[in-house]
């Protein structure tokens, strides 16, 4: 017998953002739309790379609220039109992202409204990364909430 123990190392959050499903799976999936909203309030994106494929290339250049450089890579993994999108997610030069890829899936339905957006993150390296991430991507579903509508 085994026990399922929950995972505390991962994130999940909804939001339900009044656009249609394809308006935010562009939003998610074209560079030019993600270097208007991509990354929480107090980041700046330098650049952007989002090879929107299976195998593709995710990478992401910015600078924190501290003025540090830092960089984010990661792979597509599933991309199914207007419905999910799943990629690899890990910090450069950060000894708790060494040999760890975590994984973001980003699924979108049909609700009263507009979409459901519902985001997790899994396999993150401890529960304070999770903590940081958690507030990171409530910050970015709010930009993401922002562009969609404007």
């Amino acid at each position: 017998m085994t026990t399922k123990v929950p995972d505390k190392v991962s994130l999940e959050i909804k939001r339900v953002i009044k656009a249609p499903r394809d308006r935010i799976y562009a939003a998610w999936t074209d560079p030019v739309q993600l270097r208007e909203w991509f990354g929480p309030e107090n980041v700046q994106t330098r650049n952007i790379v989002a090879e929107a494929r299976v195998g593709g290339k995710f990478c992401w250049d910015l600078t924190n609220s501290e003025g540090e450089e830092m960089t984010m890579r990661g792979e597509y993994r599933e991309l199914q039109p207007d419905r999910k999108i799943v990629f690899t997610w890990r910090w450069e030069d950060d000894e708790d992202w060494k040999q760890r890829d975590s994984v973001v899936t980003v699924e979108l339905s049909d609700c009263d409204g507009g979409t459901e957006v519902r985001l997790t993150h899994e396999q993150l390296p401890s529960e304070e990364s999770r903590d940081r991430h958690t507030e990171g991507w409530k910050s970015a579903l709010n930009k993401l909430e922002r562009f969609c509508r404007d």
